[in-house]
């Protein structure tokens, strides 16, 4: 009888730096569209407009590059320190549009210690999915329970097959498609976390996760 070679377990660390990377594709493809209009544009007021769009994409491109060279720098570099939430929380709203999200998280959540790199990136996974894929506001709230730190990004979508498909593979995706949602489960589980996903009446999908006290 053969016997099948076991698959290694992919390395959350190079998948996240996957998934850091994946999330350049928007602003990237936003600003190189910007600089087309801003030459194509005679009026001076819409190309200054468009310019100070273009600058918010560049600044925003310039902090997921930051996160990828510490996700990079994580590979071999010794345990990160933990941190509490209240530092991770601010790099995390700077990247949804701010008309859209609403962050609030208890006095005890924002001092519960996480570890920061992966925390940032499940977070921002979870609400970048939220930001492209519903309409309306985006609510991530943070509070203790028991003994777990509980995360939720709220939105106005729903479950769908494809989210489903994405809770359920058992293995990285074979593109790009779903990588953010399989990063998410990579990382949580790493630390012994869970997530899950449930929808909410009469219409809105809440992403769930809850993690222990993050220790070196």
């Amino acid at each position: 009888m053969r016997v099948r070679p076991r698959r290694a377990e992919p390395d959350p660390a190079l998948l996240a730096l996957r998934s850091v990377c994946h999330e350049l594709r928007p602003p990237m493809a936003t600003l190189s569209a910007l600089l087309r209009a801003i030459e194509d544009q005679p009026s001076p007021e819409r190309r200054a407009a468009m310019s100070q769009l273009a600058t918010e994409h560049v600044s925003h491109a310039e902090s997921v590059l930051r996160q990828a060279a510490a996700v990079a720098q994580e590979l071999h570099s010794l345990p990160v320190e933990p941190a509490p939430l209240d530092e991770v929380l601010p790099v995390v709203a700077a990247t949804a549009p701010g008309d859209r999200l609403s962050v609030r998280a208890s006095p005890a959540a924002m001092r519960w210690l996480v570890h920061p790199l992966h925390t940032r990136q499940i977070l921002i996974n979870l609400v970048g999915n939220a930001v492209r894929h519903s309409p309306g506001r985006i609510r991530l709230a943070a509070r203790l329970h028991g003994r777990r730190l509980r995360l939720t990004v709220a939105d106005q979508g729903g479950p769908n097959p494809e989210l489903r498909t994405a809770m359920s593979r058992q293995s990285p995706p074979p593109d790009d498609r779903g990588l953010g949602l399989w990063v998410v489960r990579q990382l949580t589980g790493s630390h012994g976390g869970t997530l899950r996903a449930r929808a909410v009446t009469p219409a809105g999908l809440v992403m769930e996760v809850r993690l222990p006290r993050y220790r070196r």
